[in-house]
């Protein structure tokens, strides 16, 4: 478990920077659905980066 820690933070920044790209451009008004959304996304995504590469 301890050495998959990197994959967690980088799961972390994504879900970050995509957080940071919504609140900017005020993409989604819910609060509650955007961290929804966010997570939805950065999940989807990492899992699809994942599989690419391995």
């Amino acid at each position: 478990m301890t050495e998959y820690w990197y994959g967690y933070l980088i799961i972390a920044v994504v879900a970050y920077l995509l957080l940071l790209v919504c609140n900017k451009f005020n993409i989604i008004k819910s609060k509650p659905l955007r961290y929804f959304m966010v997570i939805f996304v950065t999940s989807a995504l990492c899992w699809i980066i994942y599989d690419l590469i391995i």
